[in-house]
């Protein structure tokens, strides 16, 4: 478990450089640019610049990127100074604003993909009262393989896989798969819980269809004890200026 003193969410490398030392970090995003009128989830979007200032800083630090193959094997090996860029969802504005960053500092970042929604929207949001975000599409999904970088699966609907019966369960998880390997014709071995939703029998299922590794929205560091079915990661995200977050800087 992190120090209690450590903040919430990634901003920069100072306050975990220590702390990362004892595994391996892999940062979730979602959304990349500026944040449109009505947005209710605020933190789920970053600024370009801060994204490159953060990619930037790592690469000055000796960080290289991390291939999940690397997770998902019989054994976990010292990856030193390594770390995962993972994106939920599959947003244009990744494409738009993330891939030139990437390049320039020499990271390549895996997408979790909603496959029943390529091409669409993130409607199971917008339901909610969220802004809209367009999703990529197959030939934008192709771009962002044709520059060195990866996918994963984040369920055909981005479902809560708690709530469905096993059989809709593994339908949105093996279905998913399959879709994506059909579309762009390369194996997917790496999964996402939407809404960092599992528990044993999803995990289970996750299995079953064949994923090598799958990410959690839990927080921590992965070591040679972490099921590779149950990644751990960090939200990266602004600076909160909240009383909340100012009140934990201040008491620790």
């Amino acid at each position: 478990m992190p120090n209690p003193s450590l903040p919430l969410y990634y901003d920069s490398l100072a306050p975990f450089r220590e702390w990362f030392g004892g595994g391996v970090p892999i940062l979730m995003y979602h959304k990349l640019g500026p944040r449109p009128r009505g947005v209710r989830l605020k933190g789920l979007y970053l600024d370009s610049r801060l994204f490159d200032r953060q990619l930037a800083e790592l690469r000055a630090a000796g960080y290289s990127g991390l291939d999940l193959e690397r997770l998902g094997g019989p054994e976990h090996p010292a990856l030193p100074r390594q770390i995962g860029i993972s994106f939920d969802d599959g947003y244009v504005n990744v494409l738009e604003h993330g891939l030139r960053p990437l390049a320039e500092h020499g990271f390549r970042a895996i997408q979790y993909i909603v496959a029943g929604a390529i091409g669409g929207g993130n409607d199971w949001d917008a339901a909610l009262g969220e802004a809209p975000e367009r999703l990529m599409d197959r030939a934008q999904l192709r771009a962002w393989l044709n520059a060195g970088h990866w996918i994963g699966s984040h369920t055909l609907s981005h479902a809560r896989l708690t709530r469905l019966t096993p059989a809709a369960a593994r339908e949105e998880i093996g279905a998913s798969r399959k879709k994506l390997e059909d579309l762009f014709g390369i194996p997917v071995h790496h999964f996402c819980y939407p809404y960092g939703d599992w528990n044993a029998r999803v995990r289970d299922l996750v299995a079953e269809a064949g994923y090598r590794t799958a990410c959690t929205t839990d927080f921590g560091l992965n070591t040679a004890q972490t099921p590779p079915l149950e990644l751990r990661r960090i939200q990266a995200r602004y600076r909160s200026r909240s009383l909340k977050s100012l009140l934990r800087r201040l008491l620790g």
